[in-house]
C-alpha cells in the first residue's frame, strides 16, 4: 500500500514539474499573484467600451518577463449575425483552441507607458499615453484617452472584437475587475497558441498536411494493391477462408 502511494505521489510530482516547465517556457509567470504586481495590474487596467449586447464576461491579466501586463478579455463567442457562419466558426475555434470563447488581449507596459493591441484587419497598434493623451505610432494623436492618467480608454470596434483608441458611439463602459490568470485558465484558453498562431495559419498548415498525407496514402495503396497485385492475393485468401 505504501509503495503504491509513493508511486502515485512520484507520478503526480512528475506531471506538476513537466506542466510547470511547459508553462514557463511558453511565457507564463506567476507575477500576477505578487501583491506589488497585482497593484500595478489594477492601476493600469484599460477602461473598455463595448456594445451593450456584446460585452466580455471577464478580464484576466498576466505579466510577462518584459514588464508587460496583458489583459485578456473573454467573450463567450463571436457573432457575425449569420447563424450558419457563426456555427461553422464556433466549431473551428473549438477544434483549434479547445473552446468557443473569444479571448482578446490588450497589453500595457507601465515603465514606458505604452499600450498595444490588434485593431482593424488584425493591424497591430502601438501608442504612448502621456498627460492624458495617446500618441499612436504613425502620427495619430487621441486626446483625453485616459482615466486618471493610467487607465487607457479602449473601444471594441468590430464583430470579432478588435480594438481602437478612437471614441465610438453606441458603446457602453464595461465594469469588470481584472483577475490574475491561473495556470489552468492559461492552459484552458490556449493563450500560448492564440498569441503565436492564427486560425488561418493553422488551417492552411493543416490543409497542406492533409493533402500530403492523402497523397501518400493513395500512392501507397495503389502500389500495394495494384502494382503488387495485393488485391488479388487478398481475394484468394478470403476464398480459401470461406
Amino acid at each position: 500500500m505504501r509503495r503504491k502511494l509513493l508511486l502515485a505521489v512520484w507520478m503526480l510530482a512528475n506531471v506538476v514539474v513537466v506542466f510547470s516547465l511547459s508553462l514557463y517556457q511558453s511565457g507564463y509567470t506567476l507575477k500576477g499573484y505578487v501583491p506589488a504586481y497585482g497593484k500595478d495590474a489594477l492601476k493600469y487596467s484599460p477602461v473598455l467600451y463595448a456594445k451593450p449586447d456584446d460585452k466580455p464576461v471577464r478580464v484576466l491579466y498576466e505579466l510577462d518577463r518584459h514588464g508587460g501586463i496583458s489583459y485578456y478579455y473573454v467573450w463567450p463567442t463571436e457573432s457575425t449575425g449569420k447563424p450558419l457562419v457563426d456555427r461553422l466558426y464556433d466549431y473551428i475555434r473549438r477544434l483549434f483552441y479547445g473552446s468557443s470563447a473569444d479571448v482578446e488581449p490588450v497589453t500595457v507596459y507601465p515603465r514606458n507607458r505604452t499600450i498595444t493591441f490588434e485593431s482593424y484587419s488584425h493591424r497591430r497598434v502601438w501608442a504612448k499615453f502621456v498627460d492624458g493623451d495617446c500618441y499612436v505610432v504613425g502620427g495619430e494623436v487621441v486626446e483625453n484617452c485616459t482615466v486618471n492618467g493610467t487607465h487607457v480608454k479602449v473601444y471594441v470596434v468590430t464583430w470579432n472584437h478588435a480594438f481602437s483608441l478612437v471614441p465610438q458611439s453606441g458603446l457602453v463602459r464595461v465594469n469588470l475587475t481584472p483577475e490574475p490568470m491561473t495556470p489552468w485558465e492559461y492552459a484552458h484558453y490556449a493563450i500560448f497558441r492564440r498569441a503565436n498562431e492564427s486560425i488561418r495559419e493553422a488551417a492552411i498548415r493543416s490543409l497542406i498536411l492533409a493533402v500530403i498525407v492523402t497523397a501518400l496514402l493513395n500512392a501507397t495503396g495503389y502500389y500495394l494493391l495494384v502494382r503488387r497485385k495485393g488485391w488479388e492475393k487478398i481475394k484468394r485468401k478470403l476464398k480459401r477462408g470461406s
